[in-house]
């Protein structure tokens, strides 16, 4: 007879729920990311100003993350979700009627800061639904619901855009903020219990997870350009479709996340965060060169593993030495210094591409993600030796 204990169970109603909502929230969020340069090209943009978007849209979310994870914390993050998904029909509508270019960045910087209220409070609330003995598969599971919606959203979002129509998509999106919405209020907060001081703004920061996190902030300068000029590239080197590189990418990451994400909890974050890191570089080093379709899948396959393996087991590695009253604040710490990473590489590949050329650009986002190790390993013995954090 087997006496060896039981997992604790993952897959729950209340964990389908909440991966339900973050799916739509990414689907939406994806379709929107990828399409918009092309709008801005559209109106008049260059390409240096279709990376603005992105690099507004991720600054105001990372700035904005660590304030609104503290505020959900304090005020219940069911509430927040719900609230932000509210705004983001206006937001949605808003994109639809905009033509100012100026104007498209404001409405971009209050979505975004309305958007980290969603990445923290969710993936706080998912952590309370996952067993402690299973944290790194469970959030592996649970970040599949993103990668899982940027898998089918930019080809979606391209589609609807080049057959209906700017206006259709910001419609569908403004649908799917409703949606989310509804879906927000049935969902259950399991830690009533909340920080006992006061909400201000010097403790909204959480700075030893922030040091940490700029190793994923690093990985996030490529993520930005990835983000903002894959299609632009394919296009450019007439690799079709335009959508490949995160389809494929977002298909990586569901391969190793189903059938890997169990291997951290059973030897340790770090030994498996490392490899992780190292591969980053020759994924962005790959795209630089790529002019055939067989070289940008590579590409794509090794991004997606990276980042397949490597969030879901630092974001595990960080909850293990922080305060679990204090779990949004945590998540908008570490959307801090990677949404910084995207908004910076968005903004930086895009003048580098229109000065020397897109290969350029992603040399220097292979050479920025070489410092993911060596930041990783000194803000990790620093977070080690400081426990939990009030």
């Amino acid at each position: 007879m087997d006496a060896r204990p039981q997992p604790e169970p993952l897959f729950t109603a209340r964990f389908a729920g909440l991966w339900l909502f973050a799916f739509v929230t990414f689907f939406s969020a994806f379709q929107l990311l990828p399409a918009i340069p092309f709008r801005i090209l559209e109106l008049g943009g260059s390409k240096a100003a279709a990376g603005w978007f992105l690099s507004v849209y991720t600054y105001a979310s990372a700035f904005a993350a660590p304030v609104m994870g503290s505020l959900a914390d304090h005020l219940g993050r069911r509430r927040a979700l719900v609230a932000a998904s509210l705004l983001f029909i206006g937001f949605s509508l808003a994109y639809g009627l905009v033509t100012n270019f100026p104007l498209l960045l404001v409405i971009g910087a209050v979505h975004g800061a309305i958007w980290s209220t969603i990445l923290a409070s969710s993936s706080a609330l998912m952590s309370d639904y996952i067993p402690e003995s299973r944290r790194a598969q469970g959030l592996a599971w649970w970040g599949l619901a993103g990668n899982s919606a940027i898998a089918v959203a930019p080809p979606a979002g391209l589609w609807i855009t080049h057959t209906y129509g700017w206006t259709a998509l910001c419609i569908e999106l403004a649908v799917l903020s409703a949606l989310m919405a509804i879906g927000g209020t049935r969902l259950s907060e399991t830690r009533p219990h909340r920080p006992e001081t006061r909400l201000t703004l010097a403790e909204a920061w959480d700075w030893r997870v922030t040091l940490v996190a700029l190793a994923l902030g690093v990985i996030g300068f490529g993520y930005g350009g990835v983000t903002s000029y894959a299609a632009i590239l394919s296009i450019e080197r007439h690799i079709t479709p335009a959508s490949l590189y995160l389809t494929v990418a977002a298909i990586a990451v569901v391969f190793v996340r189903v059938f890997f994400s169990h291997l951290a909890d059973r030897v340790g974050p770090k030994r498996i965060l490392y490899p992780a890191l190292a591969f980053a570089p020759v994924s962005f080093a790959v795209l630089a060169f790529a002019q055939q379709r067989w070289q940008l899948i590579v590409s794509a396959a090794i991004f997606g593993i990276v980042m397949g393996i490597a969030f879901p087991t630092f974001s595990s590695y960080i909850l293990a030495h922080t305060d679990p009253r204090r779990r949004a604040r945590t998540f908008g710490s570490i959307v801090w210094a990677f949404d910084t990473g995207i908004g910076t590489g968005s903004l930086a590949i895009g003048a580098i591409g229109q000065r020397f050329g897109l290969t350029a650009a992603f040399i220097a986002a292979a050479a920025i993600s070489c410092l993911s190790i060596p930041i990783f390993s000194a803000g990790s013995r620093r977070l080690a030796r400081g426990g939990p954090a009030a």
